[in-house]
């Protein structure tokens, strides 16, 4: 996947955005991961940093290193993260590193953008030692879900899901998983739902889950506006959407992906 691919497009609006997202979902993101003190861990698909930044602060005895193949994310990222963390410029289908070199190697909403997710899967189970962990965080789009009648909501996801199929990717990757990691021949494998955004689970989140899902539905405005998919119009529909939701306590919100964790 090339950058040109990415629908919520590049510059300082998007960094911040994925670096609020990180935060936001952080607690079943990051929170329940353990490491080995002083594990070298990987992060394929780093991005602008954001995971990589809360590895950090969350296990500071780690050596981290970062994988990124697009130019200005990961320029963002050597802006922001100290150069204790290793920053790469590579592809996640071939990586640059020898066999056993990682403790453990991370995938956090990366694999639904690239076109042979069984490839970086690959790639990653050969890069970790014999005892190291492959711990893939990712989507399950079909799973996204608002309690009310919010048409335009659904049909903005049916766009983003569509785009994202026809630049290479997989909207539904997480539910995939299990199957790609038994094909790997990979052992020691748990594949479990976790439930990033669920406002039923945590009401007192709910405008929290709320406002992070209109940033990541709008990101996309200029990518659908350029494809001639939406219009204004509705833009301003969806937004109203959005804040009849948040000002509706019975409108929820769900959002499940799959955590796989397997080793070579």
């Amino acid at each position: 996947m090339t950058e040109l691919d990415y629908i919520h497009g590049y510059g300082s609006v998007e960094e911040q955005r994925l670096r609020d997202q990180a935060r936001i979902l952080a607690p079943v993101v990051i929170e329940p991961l353990t490491f080995r003190e002083y594990a070298k861990v990987l992060e394929v698909g780093c991005g602008v940093g954001a995971e990589l930044e809360l590895l950090l602060e969350y296990f500071p005895t780690l050596s981290l290193t970062g994988i990124e193949i697009g130019q200005s994310h990961l320029q963002a990222a050597k802006n922001r993260l100290p150069d204790r963390v290793t920053l790469v410029q590579g592809d996640a289908k071939s990586l640059p590193f020898p066999d056993h070199t990682f403790d453990a190697v991370l995938t956090i909403w990366v694999l639904e953008h690239v076109d042979d997710p069984e490839q970086v899967m690959r790639e990653a189970l050969r890069v970790l030692k014999p005892d190291g962990r492959l711990i893939c965080t990712e989507v399950d789009n079909a799973t996204m879900h608002f309690s009310g009648q919010f048409p335009m909501i659904q049909y903005w996801w049916q766009l983003f899901n569509a785009q994202q199929a026809e630049a290479g990717g997989d909207p539904f990757i997480g539910r995939k998983l299990l199957e790609l990691a038994l094909d790997l021949s990979a052992r020691d494998i748990q594949a479990t739902t976790i439930k990033p955004v669920s406002s039923t689970e945590t009401p007192a989140r709910r405008i929290e889950f709320l406002d992070y899902l209109e940033e990541l539905f709008t990101s996309g405005v200029e990518h659908l506006q350029q494809s001639a998919l939406i219009t204004p119009e509705m833009l301003t529909e969806l937004q109203s959407e959005f804040t009849r939701a948040k000002a509706d306590p019975n409108a929820h919100c769900e959002y499940h992906g799959v955590r796989l964790i397997c080793s070579p």
